[in-house]
């Protein structure tokens, strides 16, 4: 896949993925723990952030990866995981007031 793919591409699954996961947190895991998995994709764009702010003047082309992961993969699951888990607990939540 070349890079114009990998660019359109990268977040539609990121957004999925994290949508579906972030459900499936928020409807499976009680409590405190329905964090673990944005805290979890926090701590990955910390990295990153890191990562990049490491990057030396002159060697630009070394951001390219950490930067992409970051704009289209990190954040859109990140995003779509907190939105997923609020979805997740409002389904538990209405499932047991039935």
């Amino acid at each position: 896949m070349d890079v114009a793919g990998t660019i359109a591409y990268l977040p539609l699954t990121a957004t999925a993925l994290g949508a579906a996961a972030g459900y499936l947190v928020g409807r499976l895991l009680p409590g405190r723990w329905i964090w673990a998995l944005p805290a979890a994709l926090t701590v990955v764009s910390i990295a990153l952030l890191v990562r990049l702010a490491a990057i030396q003047p002159g060697n630009e082309e070394a951001a390219f990866g950490p930067f992409v992961w970051l704009t289209g993969g990190v954040f859109p699951a990140l995003f779509a995981v907190i939105m997923g888990t609020y979805l997740g607990r409002a389904l538990r939540n209405r499932a047991e007031s039935r």
